[in-house]
């Protein structure tokens, strides 16, 4: 076989060492007749910064809105995570997007029985806005580009604990840019922090962008993942089309509301991922931006441009391991390359130490200094779409896009995003790429440097150090505090605050503004969300698919 040669160290020889995980097989090379054969040509393509996107939103590419450092951090208590904050905002991080513990994701305070055991944990604590205040001491949220955090399932209360910090500080609404997830589609296949019927959570998304279309239009109030869609196992070709379809329908209940499509589709993102290949991250991009204006523009009818032009967050990584974790370094590097190249406007970079801990100082540091060289030392951002016009280039984002296209028509043909979590057609196709994927990797055609290729057996020369910071003392400190938070707030304005955001929610109001009432009376994440659990029920999964 002519390809032997790129397959040392006992690499397989198998056709498939040839093939993406996004699913189409490479050719040895390209030419001009494989963009024919594809229907690519000038008018697919398009110019940067026009109609169908595909070289990227803007008509100077990076020049004057380069790439933004997002930084996704947080770690056991609020003082904790403040002194991360601080460092970042030192280190040049233009981006904070909290990461709060699993019980503050799923409604739960630190004295909640279900939270034994996790608190700070998996992020920092954080049960009122007293815990963000401390977060951000010292921090204006005004001094950073933006700020937020996931809020997937308590999409309302994030954004509330923002505005409500912003006027603890002295900030107005259009003093700050609040980026939040707030996708928790997602959640009920690919994540996990779901806890209200599905309906319901749709419902709550719905508030927080349309309360942002209607007061400050300047948010990015949904960031639709591809991220976990991908990690949990569909890839990115399959988990772009599911996040088109969660995205059409946050889109759709939106209109249904009666607002117009170019009042918040601009602030829409998705949050895109390949780690697997690098070609195929950029190709990824240029083919979703491409589909994204076809669907805005002859869909929903969008004539707004900032509609049809997709606003692109994404997380540079590759397979991260536990050994060998510094070569983890050169694979988040390469993987934010691509994201670079591709033009997105704002990039997480994983850490070296992620897979193992929560980041160290060092690794975080690192992790941003990786982008700022990227984007000040090497000429990245000197032209739009620097690799457009490749003939492989060109033919992957056209194979790409017409998997997409293909695999979002299925999504459509179940009955869109609610109908393929309720039939579990989602969970299936995740579960079957989970095992193919996990397949190759035993198969030794996914190589993994250091794990099952040129690995070093006893090798303790790479070990990382620790960085725990929450004990069961801290927990403790945490449910002690929260104990003195109830002491010392007005108990009766809390009472009064939880009671209309039950009124309201009842009534089918947007809840944004009684939850907003409620968190500035420092009620709790925990108690608010009871509010809505009492509403609306649980979620209770389906044991088959």
């Amino acid at each position: 076989m002519t390809g032997t040669r790129l397959r040392p160290w006992g690499v397989p020889a198998d056709e498939e060492f040839f093939r993406l995980d996004a699913g189409p097989a490479v050719q040895a090379a390209y030419d001009r007749g494989d963009l024919s054969r594809r229907d690519v040509d000038d008018e697919r393509i398009g110019a940067p910064g026009a109609f169908p996107f595909t070289r990227g939103i803007h008509p100077d590419g990076q020049r004057t809105t380069p790439t933004l450092v997002k930084v996704y951090t947080g770690l056991g208590t609020p003082d904790d995570t403040n002194r991360r904050v601080r460092k970042l905002v030192d280190w040049g991080a233009e981006i904070v997007q909290l990461a709060v513990d699993l019980p503050a994701q799923i409604g739960y305070d630190p004295d909640h029985i279900m939270s034994a055991g996790e608190v700070g944990r998996s992020g920092v604590s954080i049960a009122s806005l007293r815990d963000l205040e401390c977060v951000f001491d010292g921090v204006p949220v005004s001094r950073l580009r933006r700020v937020g955090m996931l809020g997937n399932a308590i999409g309302p209360i994030a954004l509330a604990l923002f505005l409500a910090l912003a006027e603890r500080q002295g900030c107005q609404v259009d003093d700050f840019v609040l980026d939040l997830q707030n996708d928790p589609l997602k959640e009920y296949v690919a994540r996990g922090t779901q806890f209200l019927p599905v309906e319901d959570a749709v419902r709550l998304a719905a508030d927080v962008v349309e309360w942002s279309a209607r007061h400050a239009p300047h948010f990015y109030p949904l960031d639709v993942c591809v991220n976990h869609l991908n990690a949990a196992g569909a890839g990115s070709t399959w988990g772009t089309a599911f996040a088109l379809g969660n995205a059409t329908c946050y889109i759709q209940t939106l209109i249904d509301r009666g607002l117009p499509i170019d009042a918040f589709a601009p602030q829409i993102q998705l949050f895109l991922d390949e780690r697997e290949d690098f070609f195929a991250a950029i190709a990824n991009v240029r083919a979703t931006r491409r589909i994204w204006a076809e669907l805005l523009r002859d869909r929903f009818g969008a004539l707004d441009p900032k509609s049809m032009a997709l606003e692109v967050t994404a997380y540079g990584h590759g397979r991260e391991t536990r050994q060998e974790p510094l070569n983890n370094i050169v694979r988040i590097t390469l993987g934010s390359l691509a994201y670079y190249l591709a033009g997105v406007q704002s990039l997480y970079t994983a850490s070296y130490d992620e897979v193992i801990q929560t980041p160290s100082d060092e690794a975080v540091k690192i992790a941003v200094r990786m982008q700022q060289i990227m984007g000040l030392e090497i000429g990245l951002g000197l032209t739009a779409d620097p690799l457009g016009g490749s003939y492989y280039l060109e033919s992957l984002t056209s194979e790409l896009e017409a998997g997409i296209r293909e695999r979002f028509a299925a999504v459509e043909a179940e009955g869109g995003a609610r109908a393929c979590i309720d039939s579990g057609f989602i969970r299936e196709i995740i579960s079957d790429g989970a095992v193919r994927r996990q397949e190759r990797y035993e198969a030794g055609v996914r190589p993994m440097v250091g794990v099952d290729r040129l690995a070093v057996a006893d090798d303790d020369s790479w070990a990382v150090r620790p960085t725990s910071v929450m004990s069961e003392a801290a927990e403790e400190r945490r449910r002690t505090d929260l104990a003195e938070l109830r002491r010392v707030r007005d108990g009766r304005r809390v009472t009064g605050a939880l009671r209309d955001v039950e009124a309201a929610v009842r009534r089918g109001d947007n809840s944004v503004a009684t939850v907003l009432e409620a968190v500035r009376a420092y009620a709790t994440i925990g108690e608010i969300s009871d509010v809505l659990r009492e509403v609306f029920g649980e979620w209770v999964p389906d044991q088959t698919f």
